[in-house]
């Protein structure tokens, strides 16, 4: 009577047939290995090693450094393109409408490079009414815009995009606004404050 070759489990180590590919036991793939690799002793001393927790735990270590490896190839990015961030902004602040209490069409350009550029109307019934006493509506902008500002700083990648600039969009010198990082650099209504 011949005696069957066998060989240990990948995974939990209990004795099964050469031939297996799957272990009956855990049903954990087994390594392919010719008649003669059966007998090698490296590949006996590799799979010795492997059943330990200490090569158990390399294995792992190794494969998942290699999955972070590739997966990082293909998903370092700095977030949407500045089309979606502009388009997200306007719909935000405005509702994507026309008419607003910034003025006609105020629009938003998002830059990987200079940051958000809010252009408003400096004639607008919000800085009218500003100027007139009457914040709320400005305040408004403010308060959404810097957290806007501020969500988009624990975002992306580009920190150029947590910079916000308000404008006036007949002198684009005018700064109404200045937003970094969720915090005010320059609000024109200081200067309105009695």
């Amino acid at each position: 009577m011949s005696e069957e070759k066998t060989k240990s489990c990948v995974m939990c180590g209990k004795t099964i047939p050469a031939y297996s590919n799957f272990c009956p036991y855990c049903g954990a793939k087994q390594p392919w290995l010719d008649e003669d690799e059966v007998n090698n002793q490296d590949v006996k001393r590799i799979l010795k090693w492997y059943q330990k927790p200490v090569g158990k735990f390399i294995s792992l270590v190794v494969a998942g450094l290699v999955i972070y490896f590739v997966g990082s190839l293909f998903t370092l990015q700095d977030g949407p393109g500045h089309k979606t961030v502009a388009r997200e902004l306007n719909q935000y602040l405005f509702n994507a409408q026309d008419k607003t209490p910034y003025g006609k069409k105020p629009s938003v350009k998002a830059d990987k490079k200079k940051g958000v550029t809010i252009k408003i109307s400096s004639d607008s019934k919000a800085v009218k009414d500003l100027k007139a006493g009457k914040p709320a509506k400005w305040d408004y902008l403010v308060n959404r815009s810097r957290d806007r500002s501020k969500a988009f700083h624990k975002v992306y990648a580009n920190p150029e995009y947590a910079k916000f600039k308000v404008v006036d969009k007949h002198d684009k010198k005018k700064v109404l606004l200045k937003i970094d990082s969720g915090t005010v650099k320059y609000n024109i209504a200081d200067k309105y404050k009695k």
